[in-house]
């Protein structure tokens, strides 16, 4: 069902972008749209994954013990974790949520870690179609206390892309803390030309944790 796209504190700061934190290749790096008029804007299916469960509030937990589990080898499948730098942890933490029963938590220790929520397997990933604008948001509960902080990343596959997107649009920086509170994030991103994959993505580079709830990406109709 087609909703108004409520926008958040941090939507607002467009068009800024973080130093990529893939190792290689670097993928070329877009600006998200700008929007004037937010009443034009109106949000379409929630569509963050090819799989029949989207799983966007993580709900649903598996004992998989594969590279995208957590630290006890449970995963809110299909979403699961990656690490893009040094040795961040994970957890699929039933302490604390904004809706349902689970959440699921990014802990780093290092300046130099990088931990990542995303849908892992290429085939999952949700089809998207040249041209189009599409949104991305989660909720998140973060105490930040050193390096960059969390920012949301959309990148997009072409066809021939295997491993690597050949396009990526970095949220701003999100530091400090919520003090306990759930705070929605949102990222706007044209999809470039020749893509057919999105990759919603978020992910936190410094020394603190975040717990990620409520994830959705989909496609919206700007009149």
């Amino acid at each position: 069902m087609k909703r108004t796209l409520i926008l958040v504190f941090f939507f607002l700061i467009l068009g800024l972008s973080l130093k990529p934190v893939f190792a290689a290749p670097n993928p070329i790096l877009l600006a998200s749209e700008k929007i004037e008029n937010i009443s034009s804007v109106t949000i379409l299916e929630n569509h963050p994954t090819e799989f029949s469960e989207n799983n966007a509030s993580f709900e649903k937990i598996y004992f998989l013990n594969d590279n995208f589990s957590d630290k006890y080898g449970f995963r809110p499948y299909l979403w699961g974790q990656e690490i893009f730098g040094g040795t961040p942890e994970f957890l699929c933490d039933s302490s604390v949520s904004r809706t349902g029963n689970w959440s699921f938590q990014i802990l780093c220790d290092s300046k130099d870690d990088v931990g990542v929520l995303a849908v892992p397997e290429l085939n999952l990933k949700p089809i998207v179609a040249e041209g189009r604008v599409y949104y991305l948001s989660f909720w998140i509960n973060y105490d930040i206390k050193d390096g960059e902080g969390i920012s949301l990343i959309q990148q997009f596959f072409r066809e021939e892309d295997e491993f690597y997107p050949s396009y990526a649009c970095y949220g701003p920086s999100i530091k400090g803390t919520s003090n306990g509170e759930w705070v929605q994030v949102g990222l706007l991103v044209r999809a470039p030309k020749n893509t057919v994959r999105g990759d919603p993505v978020i992910a936190l580079s410094g020394v603190g944790k975040v717990n990620v709830d409520d994830a959705f990406f989909g496609e919206v109709k700007i009149k």
